[in-house]
């Protein structure tokens, strides 16, 4: 499973690494940049197996669609040193991506650490154009101004519950780090080196918005649409999670964050939906929201 690292940790190694390699090469090198969600978005997450990650309670969870309008791709280094930049928002399909989409190249990018990689999940406007999406997804990102929509469903013998959730937030992950904390990339001279945007979609069944040992949950999602809560149609709805208070759930569930805030199963899930941006596989970046 995928976790989550604390802001505090994060800035910790951003001030640690901040000042990147004085070392530099002879000639520029090139960033390749993708986009991937793995195969929890382009197949499915599984229930729990043995000692394998899944979700609880039995139940499978499969994307039909997950969009994000994802831009403002930036290389720099902590000393002022530009990299380049891919600047278009554009909406992307990640459910179509059975392996990881080119966004685009960065070329020209001085040989040496690049510490400070950053992009943006940002609300679509009339500006934003086509990644691997659809025109229909495209009208739909731009008409309800969403920077992340999600649809799916969770199956569990026999049972489907089906969710359908858009979120207009707009989220900057800046700086990124690898997974073994290395901050940004280092270009080579004369060379390419590959940056992947990985977006986690399981973030969004985490039981907990800061926890290492948080869990996966599909069960208090499938009841928020029966009744007296929900309508029964066989669709969660994020206007159903809202009327779900996480104080009914049981009290190692669903915790861990400004609890002032987030009080319903509707602000988990919108708190939570701002950590799915990584950045090669395993990596972390500090997230704001907007």
């Amino acid at each position: 499973m995928f976790k989550i690292m604390p802001h505090a940790a994060l800035l910790a190694l951003a001030t640690a690494l901040g000042c990147g390699s004085d070392s530099a090469g002879t000639s520029p090198g090139t960033v390749s940049v993708s986009i991937w969600g793995e195969d929890y978005i382009a197949d499915r997450i599984p229930p729990v197996m043995g000692a394998e990650a899944g979700i609880e309670e039995a139940w499978t969870v499969r994307y039909t669609r997950f969009l994000v309008t994802l831009g403002d791709f930036t290389v720099a280094a902590a000393d002022g040193t530009a990299g380049g930049a891919l600047a278009p928002m554009r909406v992307y399909d990640l459910k179509t991506t059975a392996t990881p989409f080119v966004v685009g190249r960065i070329t020209n990018v001085p040989s040496r650490r690049m510490d400070r990689v950053s992009y943006r999940i940002a609300p679509a406007t009339a500006a934003s154009t086509l990644g691997n999406a659809t025109a229909a997804d495209l009208t739909l990102m731009q008409t309800n101004g969403y920077g992340i929509y999600v649809e799916g469903e969770g199956t569990r013998m026999g049972t489907t519950v089906r969710f359908r959730w858009g979120f207009t937030q707009g989220i900057t992950y800046s700086p990124c780090s690898n997974a073994d904390e290395s901050l940004g990339l280092a270009v080579p001279s004369g060379g390419n080196v590959d940056a992947q945007i990985t977006v986690h979609g399981d973030h969004f069944f985490y039981d907990d918005l800061q926890s290492e040992s948080a869990r996966l949950r599909f069960q208090a999602i499938a009841d928020a649409d029966v009744a007296p809560i929900g309508n029964g149609d066989g669709t969660v709805t994020l206007e159903e999670l809202a009327r779900v208070d996480l104080t009914t759930l049981p009290s190692t569930q669903y915790g861990g964050g400004d609890m002032g805030r987030v009080r319903t199963l509707r602000d988990f899930v919108t708190a939570i939906s701002a950590t799915v941006g990584h950045f090669n596989g395993e990596g972390h970046c500090q997230e704001r929201v907007q």
